[in-house]
């Protein structure tokens, strides 16, 4: 008689909130089947929160990718139900439309054991759809955004929920990520972690993103500004309206 070996607990779990990313997801999962580091080191959640389109048929042409419903409409209610599922030292999480670079999670968990007292990390992102140009811009306005959000908070660094990591250790202190916003999560889950330790901001880390909500540039992407302004200096949003964004 042979006994089931204990399951193996990976270093990292991956988070994705997913609502209608049958154009996008596929990419996304690809990029984290392909990472660098040992496919037994760490786990891949995907948050279904109320897809009717083939997201979820996509999803299940992956091995061991582990999927778990959320009814309640919103990013904040789809990301604290998949951290709930966590099973890693270190949550990370990343976006549907994302791209992770090969060295990303590897690279995360480096950061990890090298800096004791950090408990959060973050990192910006560049857009994939977009030319070099616009890149570069992105980078500039990166930096002036993470020193904006510094100074607005108090001195609390910001997080970003396309590209960050907690340990989880330390979130389990928290109250967690705040399931009935709609906007600005990661900013509420920053001023939480910075209770207990460092929170770092990695531009040598950045993932890739669609420009999808920034292409034409109009008057949709004001409640994603206004938040962000609200949710560092006040830590409330200034619309938290669902509407805005599932379109």
């Amino acid at each position: 008689m042979s006994l089931k070996k204990p399951e193996k607990k990976p270093r990292v779990s991956v988070i994705i909130p997913a609502y209608n990313e049958e154009k996008t997801i596929a990419r996304c999962i690809r990029s984290l089947v392909e990472q660098s580091l040992d496919s037994s080191e760490y786990e891949i959640i995907v948050v279904d929160n109320n897809c009717t389109d083939k997201t979820i048929e996509i999803v299940k042409l992956f091995p061991d990718i582990k999927i778990v419903k959320e009814s309640n409409p919103g990013v904040g209610a789809a990301r604290y139900r998949g951290w709930q599922e966590a099973r890693g030292d270190i949550i990370a999480s990343t976006d549907a439309d994302c791209e992770a670079p090969k060295h990303w999670l590897k690279k995360t968990i480096h950061y990890f054991d090298t800096h004791s007292d950090v408990v959060a990390i973050s990192g910006g992102y560049l857009f994939y759809d977009r030319d070099f140009v616009i890149n570069i811009i992105v980078r500039i306005f990166e930096r002036s955004l993470v020193t904006l959000s510094w100074f607005l908070a108090g001195g609390v660094m910001a997080l970003t929920a396309n590209n960050m990591a907690v340990r989880k250790s330390v979130y389990d202190k928290t109250t967690g990520i705040d399931k009935n916003l709609q906007f600005g999560e990661d900013l509420n889950l920053a001023k939480k972690m910075h209770t207990y330790g460092k929170i770092k901001w990695l531009f040598h880390n950045r993932v890739k993103t669609s420009a999808r909500r920034y292409q034409e540039m109009d008057l949709s992407v004001v409640p994603y500004f206004l938040n962000f302004l609200s949710m560092s200096a006040r830590d409330k949003t200034w619309r938290n309206r669902l509407d805005n964004i599932r379109k």
